[in-house]
């Protein structure tokens, strides 16, 4: 039992001891590291024994202002924001030479921070002297990689190096075909080299100053075509599609129309193409109504009315003849909108009762402007038009056109003359008819 007690108060007292002792020795034991060249902050640090050539740099490196913006800024801020942005972009960090006893290594701090290689950071001793040298040739890779940009070049560097300071390729790169763009000696022009990466391995590519590395997207790889289907359909969202997917397999995959779905007056359509821009609409759009010609103006109404990129596809006719009939191949970017089934047809205008009328099929204009209660006082001659909800097209109206869910029928208000005007101008037509006709009676005779 004795025993036991004494040997818990030697530990005890042991670690009592060393309690003490640890934080004195961490506070006695440092070392004197000497930083020079290319930083903000050249001198002699005290540094800790576990302290390597990054923490040294990072010593002697700049200190980013506390206020950003440069309107904030009094000279001499400014002037320190911009040595520090000059130190942070053009340091060599592929270069930091070390001097230890009278040797000199070269490591390649950059190395470390992209890929962890830890030989390039070695451990500080006493009276270590390190050199940082600014920036001074460089490559550039762009591209596909998940670091694109400038890198400083180091004699011997090879495409290996720089693709794995760069991260490597992304996802989406063309990991094949490598285009380099090199400099002739003393010449301004260049010549390109194209590697295929499957025959030459990245090891054995040699870079020089100045190489421009290109790295292409492969958009034939894994690509992710897709259309957007909206609407009412049973199973809304967004399918992938190939070169030979039909539209007929994309209705039957989201489930056909809902019960409430109306395939008629569906639009199909291609994003991309109805993003590309018009600019014969543009121009037309920047002229004054007075400038244009008939068929300009109809023209611009047209585009103004019209889904852009839409397909000339009956999507009911796709779905009821179960791919037999209008079933197109589908293209990346691809737009299907089944609209509400609502069985109406709108009239508006110069009605009584503008509104929702339900749909009668076979019936046409006049009995669904009857049952909106007739025509107003104010309706134009020949003003009456209707307009297709399948295609946005207005059409003059017909006894014999019967009218299709969704239509509308538009009436228009007569034009508001002013009395004292109207009647001014046909005074001064009158006159210049009787003018016209006294001067030719007048020649005749």
């Amino acid at each position: 039992m004795k025993t036991k007690l004494l040997t818990a108060a030697l530990l005890f007292l042991t670690c009592l001891m060393a309690a003490q002792t640890i934080p004195q020795l961490t506070n006695q034991v440092l070392i004197s590291v000497n930083v020079t060249g290319f930083v903000a902050n050249p001198g002699t640090y005290q540094m800790s024994p576990l302290s390597r050539i990054s923490d040294a740099i990072k010593v002697a490196g700049s200190v980013t202002p506390t206020v950003t913006a440069t309107q904030f800024l009094t000279p001499q801020q400014a002037r320190k924001a911009e040595r520090d942005s000059l130190f942070e972009n053009f340091q060599g960090l592929r270069r930091v030479r070390l001097t230890r006893g009278g040797e000199t290594k070269t490591f390649d701090l950059l190395r470390f921070n992209r890929t962890g290689d830890l030989s390039q950071n070695p451990l500080l001793k006493d009276g270590d002297l390190l050199q940082l040298p600014s920036l001074d040739t460089s490559v550039t890779i762009t591209g596909e990689v998940y670091f694109p940009g400038e890198y400083e070049y180091v004699p011997g560097d090879r495409l290996a190096d720089i693709l794995a300071l760069a991260q490597g390729f992304t996802l989406a790169a063309n990991r094949e075909t490598v285009s380099i763009y090199r400099y002739r000696e003393n010449s301004p022009e260049f010549e390109v080299l194209r590697i295929d990466l499957r025959e030459r391995s990245a090891e054995d590519i040699v870079l020089r100053p100045h190489d421009r590395i290109s790295i292409t997207a492969d958009t034939e790889h894994r690509r992710d075509w897709k259309i957007t289907v909206e609407g009412n359909v049973k199973a809304p969202g967004e399918y992938y599609i190939d070169e030979n997917t039909t539209l007929y397999e994309i209705l039957v995959r989201c489930g056909g129309p809902s019960s409430r779905g109306n395939l008629r007056s569906a639009i199909y359509a291609n994003r991309g193409s109805s993003q590309e821009s018009d600019p014969e609409l543009e121009r037309l759009m920047q002229l004054e109504v007075s400038d244009l010609t008939a068929m300009e103006y109809r023209y611009m109404l047209n585009r103004i009315r019209q889904y852009p990129g839409r397909y000339s596809i009956d999507v009911s006719r796709t779905w009821e003849s179960q791919g037999e009939e209008a079933n197109p191949v589908l293209r990346d970017g691809d737009y299907l909108y089944v609209p509400l089934h609502m069985d109406m047809v709108e009239v508006s205008g110069q009605v009584v009762h503008p509104g929702l009328i339900p749909w009668v099929e076979g019936q046409n204009y006049e009995y669904y402007v009857q049952q909106a209660g007739g025509y107003t006082n104010n309706k134009r001659w020949l003003g009456t038009r209707i307009i297709r909800a399948t295609s946005g097209n207005w059409v003059k109206p017909s006894k014999k056109l019967a009218l299709d869910p969704g239509d509308t029928v538009y009436v228009s208000e007569n034009d508001t003359y002013d009395t004292w005007t109207r009647f001014k101008d046909i005074m001064l037509i009158a006159t210049q008819v009787i003018t016209i006709f006294l001067g030719v009676r007048t020649l005749t005779n």
